[in-house]
């Protein structure tokens, strides 16, 4: 028996069906699957390379990974085939041009995900390849393999690629929402375009920018800090009192308690001063014949009476909010702002998936929009260009992606701990930086920058109400996506499932 060795196949057949089949998963210059099967018997060609045929006789039953080669078995994992074999043309034939070219994309793309990141880039050459041929002979590719696309390009970490993969996408049909909302963004009002009051939207917009609160702000690193002092001191004088006879320091037990005590009773005064005042009302009414003339005309002492501001939270408000962040550990919470990160770039066309949003990732993707000149990247064809964010509306868009998440933890809670209102601003900052080393880039940024920090503030509260608009006018969506998170085995392609609504 003539036989000829191959590229591993998965193969378990019988006589007269198959059973199992994945195609070959190697780099080929055309993807063309008429150049894989061809006339009666199967062709492989590899850059015009030999032809393989295989016969109809066949085994009653083949194990994957075992072969026979002129009465000699082969267990190394390669596939023999002898001529005239039709395993594999019976394998194709019976399934039409969009299932074979989704069976080869996807393995494509597992091995690229395989491959890992080292490999991404130039693994992704024959699955765009292949997504292009699509597109030129009209076949819409399926959901499994749009999935398994994204989710190998997002190990690339490069916006320029995930945009063309994207864009190969939407003209093959198989997305639609990607950007599909970046209509609804209302433009920031810089300032007045008529001279007349009557009919100018845009002062209606300055009127609503006015009446906007500022963004929530925080000094995490110094809530941190003044609770981590706290709780040094608290575990010292804990110590004191317990192993202090064992180090002669008995003398010391009456200071370490005494600090202990004032320490506790302050922040729990302070950060909880109305429930006290008013459980103490209740006991004090609900017990009101039990007590003395003299306790029955005591009036608890109000917030502005009490010394250095105890009841207000200002005292140790900060050591309170630090022991939050320190001891809170809430999974669902961080899901739901990644979910809002991650909804809010779909929707207004970003490629960027980040679970959790950065400024420099931020600015990194305003100046790319801007780049023109070839990379070594390039040269495998595989990155295509972004939509021009040096604008107006770009930076709007970019900031509402940063703040989205802000957005999302400020409507459901009165603390930030999972999102950092800091991103947004920083973002500025290093746009502004980044611009003054970058020539071609330095002018049309510093025209879309706040000129000074008020424009600032207006721009970035701005943002937060466009993105809670967003958000709240998708809620349904964000919230599937943010349980899918939860679940901790989705993927960026399951969240792109999820956002096209399969």
């Amino acid at each position: 028996m003539n036989c000829q060795k191959i590229t591993p196949f998965l193969v378990m057949c019988t006589s007269s069906q198959v059973l199992a089949f994945t195609p070959p998963l190697f780099n080929m210059p055309s993807l063309k699957l008429s150049t894989y099967f061809h006339g009666d018997n199967m062709i492989l060609t590899k850059q015009g390379t030999q032809k393989i045929a295989t016969s109809r006789n066949s085994r009653a039953r083949i194990p994957t990974g075992v072969f026979e080669r002129n009465g000699s078995v082969m267990e190394n994992g390669e596939m023999i085939l002898a001529k005239d074999n039709r395993l594999l043309d019976i394998a194709f034939s019976s399934l039409d041009d969009k299932d074979k070219y989704e069976t080869v994309l996807t393995g494509l793309c597992a091995k690229v995900i395989d491959g890992g990141a080292a490999t991404a880039t130039t693994g992704l050459v024959d699955p765009i390849r292949l997504i292009e041929e699509m597109n030129s002979s009209g076949i819409v590719a399926g959901q499994r393999g749009i999935i398994s696309l994204i989710d190998a390009t997002a190990l690339t970490s490069d916006a320029r690629v995930m945009a063309n993969v994207l864009s190969l996408a939407i003209r093959n049909g198989a997305l639609y929402n990607f950007g599909c909302l970046q209509g609804e963004i209302t433009p920031f009002p810089r300032a007045s375009t008529s001279l007349f009051t009557f009919g100018n939207q845009n002062n209606k917009l300055v009127e609503k920018l006015l009446s906007l609160p500022l963004v929530p702000d925080d000094d995490r690193a110094a809530e941190v800090s003044s609770a981590l002092a706290f709780s040094a001191v608290v575990a010292a004088c804990v110590v004191v009192n317990i192993f202090g006879g064992l180090f002669g320091l008995d003398d010391l037990t009456p200071v370490s308690n005494l600090i202990l005590g004032i320490a506790v009773t302050t922040v729990i005064v302070d950060n909880f001063f109305d429930v006290l005042v008013m459980g103490g009302s209740a006991v004090a009414k609900m017990n009101e014949d039990k007590l003395p003339d003299a306790a029955k005309n005591f009036n608890a002492p109000k917030k502005d009476d009490m010394p250095l501001g105890i009841g207000t939270g200002s005292l140790t408000g900060t050591v309170a909010r630090g022991l939050s962040r320190l001891l809170s550990v809430n999974t669902e919470r961080d899901c739901q702002c990644e979910a809002a990160a991650i909804f809010v770039a779909y929707a207004l066309g970003l490629p960027c998936f980040a679970f959790q949003p950065n400024s420099l990732e931020g600015a990194a993707l305003v100046i790319d929009s801007m780049r023109e000149e070839s990379s070594a990247i390039e040269e495998c064809k595989i990155q295509g260009q972004l939509d021009y964010l040096a604008t107006d509306v770009g930076l709007l868009k970019v900031l509402m992606w940063l703040i989205a998440p802000v957005a999302m933890e400020s409507g459901k809670y009165p603390q930030l701990i999972s999102s950092d209102p800091r991103e947004a601003r920083v973002f500025l900052s290093r746009l502004n930086e980044k611009s003054n080393s970058i020539q071609f880039a330095k002018q049309a940024i510093e025209e879309i920058l706040p000129e000074d920090d008020a424009q600032s503030d207006d721009i970035l509260k701005w943002a937060l109400s466009e993105a809670d608009t967003l958000l709240r006018n998708n809620k349904k969506v964000v919230d599937n996506l943010s349980e899918a998170l939860a679940g901790g085995a989705a993927t960026i392609g399951d969240c792109v499932a999820i956002l096209e609504g399969w």
